[in-house]
C-alpha cells in the first residue's frame, strides 16, 4: 500500500466517523454519541477516533464546525457577498436571519445540537458557543457604522431574533406546528415568519 493511499484511508475512515455523528444526532440525539456508538455506525475500530480525533469531543467538534450555521454558512455568506455586488446592510443582515430559520428548521442534527447546548452544561458546547460567538461578532461589526451613538441596540434586536428563531423551531418539533397562532409546519407561515424579519430588521436602521 502507497502512502498516497494510507492518507486516502485515513481521510475516508475520517469522513465515516464525522457522518456517523450526523446520524447518530438525527436518530438518537446527543445522549448517542459514545465511542463505541459511533465507531459502531462508522463501521470503523473505535481506537481510530482516538488516533484520528484525539478523543470523542474534538470529533464531535468537527462536525460541528462543519454543520453549524454560524460557524460555516454564514462565513460563505459574506465571502460570496465581498465577491458580487455588496447588498445594503439591513439586507444582508435581514438574508443572514432568513437564511438561518430556513436552515435551522430543515436541519434535525442541527436543531439537537443546540438543544444539548442550551438544556446541559459541557464544556464542549461551551467551547461552540463561544467560537459561534466570535464568528457572530464579526457579522455584526458590520451594523456598528449604522447605529454607533443611536439609541437602538442592534446587538439585543438581534440576539431576540436569533433566540426567538431557535425556540420555534425547536419548540414545533416538539409540540406540533402551532405557534403563536401560525402553523409554522406550512409554508405559508414560514413566509410570514421571514416577511417578520424583514420588517423587524427594517424597523431598527429606520428608528436609528
Amino acid at each position: 500500500m502507497t502512502v498516497n493511499d494510507n492518507i486516502k484511508n485515513k481521510e475516508l475512515t475520517k469522513r465515516k466517523l464525522v457522518i456517523a455523528v450526523g446520524e447518530i444526532l438525527k436518530s438518537e440525539g446527543y445522549k448517542g454519541l459514545g465511542v463505541n456508538r459511533i465507531a459502531k455506525q462508522a463501521g470503523v475500530n473505535k481506537k481510530l477516533i482516538y488516533r484520528y480525533f484525539g478523543n470523542v469531543n474534538y470529533l464531535i467538534e468537527t462536525y460541528v464546525i462543519e454543520n453549524d450555521y454560524w460557524l460555516t454558512f454564514s462565513k460563505k455568506l459574506l465571502e460570496q457577498v465581498k465577491k458580487e455586488a455588496p447588498p445594503t446592510t439591513q439586507t444582508f443582515i435581514a438574508n443572514l436571519l432568513k437564511n438561518q430559520f430556513n436552515y435551522f428548521l430543515n436541519e434535525k442534527e442541527m436543531q439537537r445540537l443546540i438543544l444539548w447546548e442550551i438544556s446541559t452544561s459541557s464544556a464542549l458546547m461551551k467551547s461552540i458557543h463561544n467560537a459561534r460567538e466570535a464568528a457572530g461578532q464579526g457579522l455584526l461589526e458590520m451594523t456598528d457604522e449604522h447605529f454607533k451613538d443611536k439609541r437602538v441596540n442592534f446587538r439585543a434586536i438581534a440576539a431576540l431574533l436569533v433566540g426567538g428563531i431557535y425556540y420555534i423551531v425547536l419548540h414545533i418539533q416538539s409540540n406540533g406546528g402551532q405557534f403563536c397562532d401560525l402553523d409554522i409546519s406550512s409554508q405559508s407561515a414560514q413566509t410570514e415568519v421571514m416577511r417578520a424579519i424583514d420588517q423587524i430588521v427594517g424597523w431598527a436602521f429606520e428608528k436609528a
